[in-house]
């Protein structure tokens, strides 16, 4: 992470708004943040890590106790940093909880913490934005983005005032965690947890396994496998017997059945055959009627000879009555009709008087839309009076303008044409020599040359003004011939008006021939409305009359043919009942029967038939299956067949208890045998998961875990890297170490520090060197691990340092050796920032930020930045 600006407002010491732009230090500065105590130096690093992390870099004042007391309360505390992160570079701004002036009212009120974050163009300009407002989600994406949190940022990148040795003096667990993040080795502590996990479950299926164990034996009733043996040998016998037992009992169940079957069947065939001759006497008690139905049935078939000329005399009869009531009903209809008729002829003579007006109406209207049009005409040439006379006042007052402009122009030309000549003359006496003769006068004497009075006019200046006039004059006479031409169309508008004024004459008026032109066409449509209707009507009452003479005329035909087919009728039927076996028609009435009730009668006929016939069939059939056979005692068939069934039944019982008791012991048997071998299988996986398991998560030797001891690889590269610097800052006194012994107890170890002094030959812990050595072990750690991050090329980059007080313990010898290892760091492409107020660090570093206090608050300055 390289910081390009910062923007502070309102926040701690600076009450208004101060910028630091970054990038005008150089690119890779080592730069001094220079000021006096209480300045603001340390809240550079504060605003920095608050718009990171929302915190303080030594995190012991919250974001919302950093407002600025004299800032103004209408100015918000807020912080915008812009970073470079690998090839990318973003923007994050925050806005801490603090109290501000209501937007209208009095009072304040609260405004919410907020952070937003954007991804930024290479111009410098807001492109895509990952967080609109959510604190949390700020935190969560830029914590995704640095590898870092807060602490480990304070601990490697910002090493604030008082919190230099944290990393220094943290213990192995503490700085295991900054080193995982740092060096990316989350894989080797997945390892660790996979082979734990691994090893966990095979302990917890060896130990289910055990328990099914016990389950099994348990569900079963024995203590133990021997026992399931002994269980099995002494049931073996009683199993035997049981299963002979039950398949006597089930043979002697079957032959009781099958005799109960047997007798039951014969029962049901006597007393089936009993039913049967029941039955059939009951259906012999109906052969009367049925006799008396069939003799009915006989004489109405008789009757069948007679259906043709008796159903023709019927219909003959029906005619002849119809004709006659239509002849009756036509007769009727013929009076009506004719008064009708009489009525609407009467109707149409005086509408054809009516519809003789017609053509003088029409006259009368065609004369009153020709005065209409007349008016419409005269209207519209009055609004266009109007229009034009507006034309013709707008054409005059433009004639006016364009003959002032032209003479305007006309004036302007003459001028810039005279003032031109006057110009020649003073260029031909500038060109004048004494004694020479003049080109106009042939004089060698000048006594009075010409001298220009004012701006000399170019000829081209002059043709410009001609131009100008030509334009101007050709406006005005174009507005003469349109002003002119709008005076003519006015009078012949006027005159056409008047002429149409005379032809109307003073008493009409539109409104008055519309009325009369109304009042013509409503008479016309009127007659010609009732002569129309007079036409149909009289029309339809003929057609209706006409209609009702042919309608009795047919009605009267058909009644004369209607008479003679009823004749010729009675005649046939006479002689065809004579020659029946009926007496007379009253005979033959009484034998004929309606369809339904020869229906009824043919049903019921067959219906006996039928049944009586399958009666006897069924009564065939059961005489030989009966022939030699008594009825068979049912009942006691059955009671033994039950006897039998129960005694088959307790057999089963006995069979199934002593056959569910040997499966269940089988069962067990096979179940154990299986658990057993499982159990095996997971104990000879534990061998290899619980060994590597333990190495692993360094529960062996030394107690190092694998992620640990990988770790302390790194952690070697880092010490040598630290090492070679202290040595320098510490004149070959010191080096950093990692200790080797492990740690008392089972505390984790692996990671803990020690300092080698060469002036004793031994090793002893960081934490008993002085604050100067502290400081220079702690400067040499931070840069030693950037070098080795840096080097491996993990996720996270350590291409910046800022560095709070601590310079002022070192003695000028460790200074200077300090600030050339910085340069050194410096050249390999690392911001570096130190906060110190170490006069000399001033005068060796010129690139640095000033930081000024006054009673209104503190400012930034940029010093010695690049042009």
């Amino acid at each position: 992470m390289t910081p390009l600006t910062l923007t502070m407002q309102a926040f701690g010491p600076f009450a208004s708004t101060e910028a630091i732009d970054f990038t005008a230090l150089g690119r890779s500065p080592l730069f001094l943040i220079n000021g006096p105590t209480g300045a603001g130096k340390s809240s550079i690093l504060d605003a920095m890590c608050f718009a990171l992390y929302g915190q303080t870099t030594g995190n012991e004042r919250d974001a919302g106790q950093m407002r600025c007391d004299q800032a103004p309360v209408t100015l918000l505390t807020e912080v915008t940093l812009t970073f470079r992160l690998r090839d990318a570079t973003y923007r994050v701004r925050r806005v801490p909880q603090q109290e501000r002036p209501k937007t209208s009212g009095e009072g304040t009120t609260t405004q919410a913490a907020e952070a937003q974050l954007w991804r930024v163009t290479p111009k410098g300009e807001e492109d895509e934005c990952l967080v609109a407002r959510k604190v949390t989600d700020a935190n969560v994406k830029l914590q995704q983005l640095l590898g870092l949190d807060a602490r480990q940022f304070r601990q490697v990148m910002v090493l604030p005032q008082g919190k230099f040795r944290e990393l220094l003096l943290a213990g192995s667990k503490e700085r295991e965690e900054i080193f995982a993040q740092l060096f990316q080795t989350e894989i080797f502590q997945r390892i660790e947890q996979r082979l734990l996990d691994q090893a966990k479950q095979i302990v917890r299926e060896v130990n289910d396994h055990r328990q099914r164990v016990q389950g099994i034996l348990s569900a079963s009733d024995v203590e133990s496998e021997a026992a399931l043996q002994e269980a099995l040998a002494a049931l073996d016998p009683d199993h035997h017997a049981a299963k002979q037992a039950l398949a006597a009992a089930t043979e002697q169940r079957e032959q009781a059945v099958a005799a109960a079957q047997a007798g039951t069947a014969l029962a049901r065939q006597f007393e089936q055959h009993a039913a049967l001759v029941k039955a059939k006497a009951t259906l012999l008690e109906q052969q009367p009627a049925i006799q008396h139905a069939q003799a009915q049935l006989y004489r109405h078939e008789q009757t069948q000879a007679l259906a043709t000329p008796f159903y023709a005399l019927q219909s003959a009869e029906e005619n002849a009555a119809a004709a006659e009531s239509e002849c009756q009903a036509a007769q009727q209809a013929i009076a009506p009709r004719q008064a009708a008729h009489q009525q609407a002829q009467a109707t149409l003579e005086e509408a054809n008087a009516q519809h003789e007006r017609v053509p003088a109406l029409q006259r009368q209207a065609y004369e009153w839309e020709q005065s209409l049009a007349t008016c419409q005409e005269l209207a519209t040439l009055e609004g266009q009076r109007a229009t034009l006379a507006q034309q013709v006042a707008q054409a005059l007052e433009t004639l006016e303008q364009t003959q002032q402009e032209a003479n305007r122009q006309e004036q302007h030309a003459i001028e810039q044409e005279m003032r031109w000549h006057q110009g020649q003359a003073a260029l031909l006496a500038q060109r004048l020599d004494s004694g020479q003769p003049c080109p106009v006068c042939g004089s060698r004497e000048h006594p009075a040359p010409a001298t220009p009075s004012q701006a000399l006019v170019t000829q081209a200046e002059m043709k410009q003004a001609r131009n100008a006039y030509e334009h101007a004059r050709q406006a005005w006479v174009s507005a003469q011939q349109h002003a002119q031409g709008l005076e003519q169309q006015s009078h012949h508008l006027d005159e056409r008006c008047q002429r149409l004024r005379e032809q109307l004459g003073d008493s009409v008026s539109l409104e008055s021939v519309n009325a009369s032109l109304a009042a013509v066409n409503r008479e016309i449509d009127t007659c010609e409305r009732t002569w129309k209707t007079a036409q149909a009507q009289a029309q339809t009452a003929h057609t209706a009359l006409t209609q009702a003479q042919t309608t009795l005329t047919e009605a009267t035909q058909r009644q004369t043919e209607a008479q003679h087919t009823l004749g010729t009728a009675r005649t046939e039927w006479q002689a065809a009942l004579q020659a029946s076996p009926f007496r007379d028609e009253a005979a033959f009435t009484a034998a004929r029967l309606e369809a339904s009730e020869q229906q009824r009668l043919s049903e019921s006929v067959v219906r006996f038939q039928r049944e009586l016939a399958k009666l006897e069939g069924q009564l065939e059939a059961s005489e030989p299956l009966l022939e030699g056979k008594t009825p068979p005692d049912v009942a006691a068939l059955e009671t033994h067949a039950e006897a039998a069934k129960s005694h088959e039944a307790a057999c089963r019982q006995t069979y199934q208890r002593l056959a569910a008791r040997v499966d269940q012991l089988t069962s067990t048997q096979q179940r154990l045998a299986e658990a057993r071998r499982a159990e095996a299988a997971l104990e000879a996986q534990y061998q290899l998961w619980g060994t590597l398991s333990e190495v692993a998560n360094g529960r062996t030797g030394h107690r190092i875990s694998l992620q640990r001891f990988v770790l302390g690889v790194l952690l070697d590269d880092v010490l040598i890297q630290a090492s070679e610097r202290l040595v320098r800052m510490s004149r070959g006194r010191y080096q950093l170490v990692r200790r080797e012994d492990p740690s008392k107890g089972n505390k984790a170890s692996g990671l803990e520090l020690d300092v080698a002094d060469t002036y004793t030959g031994k090793n002893r812990p960081v934490a008993t060197l002085s604050g100067g050595e502290s400081f220079m072990a702690a400067l040499s750690l931070a840069l030693g691990l950037s070098d080795v991050v840096q080097a491996y090329a993990g996720g996270i980059q350590l291409d910046t340092l800022f560095i709070d007080e601590g310079f002022g313990s070192l003695d000028q010898d460790a200074l200077d050796q300090a600030i050339t290892m910085l340069s050194e760091l410096q050249m390999s492409g690392r911001t570096i920032g130190i906060i110190s107020h170490v006069s000399e660090l001033k005068e060796q570093m010129p690139v640095r930020i000033e930081v000024s206090a006054s009673r209104h608050g503190s400012s930034v300055a940029v010093k010695g930045a690049l042009g």
